[in-house]
């Protein structure tokens, strides 16, 4: 009974202790070319938008860029060859060369040390970023040849679609009521410009309102796990309506379709 009684109790303690460790949150790490980045004092942390935000510094000299800090404008800019990055305070805005652009975070002030969104610095000096949430863990490789971007256009359905997006447009022929599809996906690089892509096509064809609206609807998802309901839009220039299908993960479809794919309860 002694023996039975013992096993018992270490079995309850490995339990508790297994209970524990599963309870426990592990630190978020960030890695660059397989090496991990260790912060000396503050470290880094996930925003209210899941955006890994690191010290701005220590990321900035693993990527080989020089960050200087203006104070007035409340802004930190990054420098690295020919890429000049700027971040401001607060802003989603931000600007790449020049080129203003759109993030869905923003550089915060935390304490006097300015955090910078980990994947948007090194996205910016073309290294790829992955994440691992099962370990917590940015993997940011800048030992990547970036793809030469493709200039000019393709034809798909009667719209012009530039060759360099990363919004994916095919000839859809559903039953023949659909006559093209966009598909934006929140995983692939630049979703505002996705969006932006989507935007500068559908005008092409549609009326500005109506393309605002679809844009305004389909920016509601922000991250992959947000469920969009399916919508139909209707556009009185093109004859067609948009429809936008429902999202579950991190893809979301819009089809350009002829006027008689709507069903009729709708």
């Amino acid at each position: 009974m002694k023996k039975i009684a013992l096993v018992l109790a270490i079995m309850s303690v490995l339990m508790m202790l297994t209970s524990f460790a599963g309870a426990v949150e592990l630190p978020l790490r960030v890695e660059v070319n397989g090496e991990r980045l260790y912060f000396p004092d503050e470290q880094p942390f996930i925003d209210s938008n899941g955006r890994t935000q690191t010290p701005a510094r220590f990321i900035a000299e693993k990527l080989g860029a020089n960050v200087t800090w203006d104070g007035k404008e409340q802004k930190a800019v990054f420098e690295k060859g020919n890429k000049k990055l700027v971040l401001h305070i607060g802003k989603t805005e931000y600007e790449l060369n020049g080129e203003k652009k759109k993030m869905d975070t923003a550089a915060l002030l935390i304490s006097g040390r300015t955090f910078v969104p980990a994947r948007y610095v090194a996205e910016a000096f073309d290294a790829v970023v992955s994440w691992d949430p099962d370990i917590r863990t940015v993997y940011i490789n800048t030992n990547v040849k970036p793809a030469d971007k493709k200039e000019g256009i393709e034809i798909v359905a009667g719209f012009e679609v530039p060759l360099d997006t990363n919004l994916i447009a095919v000839e859809e022929d559903w039953g023949g009521k659909t006559e093209a599809c966009f598909e934006i996906n929140l995983l692939r690089a630049d979703v505002e410009g996705q969006l932006e892509d989507l935007r500068q096509i559908l005008l092409q064809k549609c009326d500005r309102s109506t393309v605002d609206e679809v844009i305004a609807y389909v920016s509601q998802k922000k991250e992959r796990k947000y469920y969009l309901p399916e919508k139909y839009i209707y556009d009185s220039k093109s004859r067609r309506y948009i429809w936008i299908s429902e999202s579950f993960m991190e893809d979301i479809s819009i089809f350009y379709c002829s006027a008689t794919y709507k069903r009729s309860n709708d």
